[in-house]
């Protein structure tokens, strides 16, 4: 965790009191990422919601496991740091969660434990993008298809956050790091992390009706709080007037397009038909990084998407601090989520491919 380059924050952090107020009612306090978030609805509601997402289908040691090798493969400083941090206040040994970090074998977990581990290794690093013959292994192992669709989801959700924590380059929760190791943590470790669990977001509602954005990964995961999660999530980028809608579908075709997920980059096609693209005006658009339906700050975008797929924390940040001195910092704060977004979307859509 400290070999990782990590930056100054990319963009300030701006109060919102009646935000502020909706986040101490849940939370108590503000952290830091939830104030440079908070001028984008939708991205403010999913950094606020998804970190908390409590499986339905699996167990909760395996959610909390995910939430450190996912942070891990990405490389994302502020993430890791909250990941190990919180494992140890839950009671996992030093032992067992150098264990996970280094690969080893964990006499902890047993088979079916141990192929969720590395199938959230695997999709986390999408280098390549694992085959759909590895969740077909999960459900051959006992996990319910609809669990290994959770499992994509938790897995995509913490990419998620992942990155657009590493893009803002959030700092490293300091404090909480210290309270894990500290006397204090080790008396009060059963009330701490008792505080932390009663965060868990316990979805109620069910996603009714169709999706209308990349409906085929919704309906994979249909009958779990995970689909209107989702759901909200693109309803609230895609209507979003920040960035153009062009834009938008234009970074979600890049990330399928690296990922190769034909899926997806069906599905942008279908959308991108539907805003007037022609197949020639669409495919030249992904080959060239540009479209002269874009601004010239959106081109920028564009071209910096692709970068956001596979990447180093350090050189990442400080192309994305370069990037922030020619875009309005509203634009670039969306096009974070956006970015997130799509690579987490793709990485659902191996349950589909």
């Amino acid at each position: 965790m400290k070999e990782i380059e990590w930056g100054e924050p990319t963009l300030p952090i701006v109060h919102i009191p009646e935000w502020e107020e909706e986040v101490k009612a849940r939370m108590g306090k503000v952290p830091d990422i939830l104030k440079r978030v908070s001028r984008i609805p939708w991205l403010r509601m999913a950094i606020l919601r998804w970190p908390w997402y409590q499986a339905q289908e699996f167990s909760r040691s395996l959610s909390d496991i995910c939430a450190l090798v996912t942070a891990q493969e990405n490389a994302c400083r502020y993430c890791y740091g909250v990941a190990r941090s919180q494992l140890r206040l839950f009671g996992y040994s030093e032992k067992m969660i150098s264990n996970i970090e280094r690969e080893m074998q964990m006499a902890d977990l047993d088979e079916k434990e141990r192929a969720f581990v590395q199938f959230s290794r695997n999709l986390s690093r999408s280098n390549p993008r694992p085959p759909k013959a590895d969740r077909d292994k999960l459900i051959r192992l006992g996990f319910s298809p609809l669990a290994v669709a959770e499992m994509a989801f938790l897995i995509g959700n913490h990419c998620f956050v992942n990155r657009v924590s590493t893009f803002l380059a959030i700092p490293p929760m300091a404090g909480l790091e210290r309270l894990s190791d500290s006397l204090i943590g080790r008396i009060f470790r059963p009330l701490i992390a008792r505080k932390i669990r009663k965060l868990a977001w316990k979805e109620s509602n069910v996603l009714n009706g169709s999706a209308e954005s990349f409906p085929g990964v919704v309906q994979a995961l249909r009958g779990l709080p995970a689909a209107k999660a989702l759901n909200d999530a693109f309803q609230g980028a895609f209507e979003s007037s920040v960035l153009s809608k062009e834009l938008k579908v234009l970074m979600f075709a890049v990330v399928a397009r690296s990922l190769e997920c034909s899926f997806c980059e069906q599905e942008t096609r279908t959308m991108a038909a539907d805003l007037g693209f022609s197949t020639e005006e669409f495919d030249r658009a992904l080959q060239a990084l540009t479209s002269p339906r874009l601004s010239e700050q959106e081109r920028k975008l564009l071209e910096w998407t692709r970068e956001t797929i596979h990447f180093q924390p350090g050189p990442m940040q400080r192309q994305t601090r370069a990037l922030a001195e020619e875009i309005e910092e509203e634009m670039l704060l969306e096009a974070f989520g956006v970015a997130a977004l799509a690579n987490s979307t793709v990485r659902i859509a191996v349950l589909l491919d």
